[in-house]
């Protein structure tokens, strides 16, 4: 349940690595909603799919009104 809250304070670095995990997990329960032949596997996954997409925007939220929209990136190219 999403009531309680807790703050935390998070380097930019920081901040990317926590984004990453999300859109690596995100990556993951999309495949597994894809690939399982098991209804229940399958709306599971549907479920956490949603909520880390919730969790996602909220985070680039934050994150481009602490750093702009142009301030932090997920990618590994060089810019």
């Amino acid at each position: 349940m999403r009531t309680q809250k807790i703050s935390i304070e998070l380097s930019k670095a920081d901040f990317v690595q926590i984004f990453k995990a999300c859109e690596d997990r995100a990556a993951r329960l999309d495949a597994l909603q894809h690939q399982s032949q098991d209804e229940d596997v399958v709306a599971d996954a549907g479920n956490d799919l949603i909520e880390i997409n919730m969790i996602k925007r909220s985070l680039k939220a934050k994150a481009d009104e602490t750093w702009g929209a142009s301030g932090w990136t997920t990618s590994e190219e060089f810019l």
